[in-house]
């Protein structure tokens, strides 16, 4: 079963319908996974299909997404929030190029170089991603 079968059959399972604007946005995400999409670029993409589809539903299928664990969302600073297909790599953190929006796995994790010693606060999750330039949007001038 494909990455994008499994994840409508996820929605259904869980009581979402199946619609053709759904079904593309999650072969967008699986077409761009190793990189992170803003919502524009979503509604760009999608709009090529759905000429008549709203900002409203694209914000409304990604908070769908991100509710069910199927998309992860990072904030680029002052710039849009950006989403990306969630990955099963286990646990691990990414070098994100704020040009073009790609990735690239880290599996070393920086959380075992901090000592936290407070004993009226338990941590349960954490995340790390490094903001950088990837060679090709440097080589390109998107670095500026």
């Amino acid at each position: 079963m494909s990455a994008n079968q499994k994840i409508l059959k996820q929605l259904k399972e869980s009581g979402y319908r199946f619609t053709g604007k759904r079904k593309a946005i999650v072969d967008l995400f699986v077409e761009y996974q190793e990189r992170y999409l803003t919502a524009k670029e979503v509604y760009e993409h999608i709009r090529k299909s759905y000429p008549s589809i709203s900002y409203d539903t694209i914000y409304r299928t990604l908070a769908l997404l991100r509710q069910m664990e199927v998309i992860e969302e990072m904030e680029y600073g002052d710039e849009a929030i950006r989403y990306r297909l969630s990955c099963g790599h286990g646990h691990h953190h990414h070098l994100v190029c704020l040009g073009c929006g790609s990735i690239k796995v880290v599996h070393d994790c920086p959380m075992e170089l901090i000592h936290i010693d407070q004993d009226d606060f338990t941590v349960v999750d954490h995340r790390f991603e490094i903001s950088g330039y990837c060679s090709d949007c440097r080589l390109s001038g998107r670095h500026c």
